[in-house]
């Protein structure tokens, strides 16, 4: 019986090339807030992040292999949004009861991606 599965010998790096790319992203910005007046609030939440960068990078990555758009890929990128979104009201210490409208607008551009993709068939 064969394997269906895609047999790409790059695909156990993928994750493994993005975290190094986070944590050197991370690295960069701990190195400027030593050396000047930069300042991020709440640190922590770059690590957020990390969800969000595999995410578009695999999003990518199948769109890529297919030669085309793919309907999984736009929905993956449009979902992590709210993700992105969290992290930077975090990073940026926002206030939560100014930016709420940001979370229905996401909901709106899933919305729309989502039915873009259906209308597409």
């Amino acid at each position: 019986m064969e394997n269906n599965e895609h047999t790409n010998p790059n695909n156990g790096n993928e994750s493994g090339m993005i975290g190094g790319l986070v944590m050197i992203a991370v690295g960069v910005i701990f190195l400027v807030m030593q050396y000047s007046d930069f300042r991020l609030h709440n640190w922590w939440a770059l690590f957020i992040l990390i969800p969000v960068a595999l995410t578009w990078n695999r999003a990518i990555r199948l769109s890529i292999e297919a030669g085309e758009l793919k309907e999984e890929t736009t929905e993956a990128i449009s979902g992590s949004l709210f993700l992105l979104f969290v992290a930077l009201i975090f990073l940026f210490n926002w206030d939560w009861g100014q930016v709420w409208p940001g979370f229905i607008i996401i909901a709106g551009i899933n919305a729309l991606v989502r039915g873009w993709g259906r209308r597409s068939d």
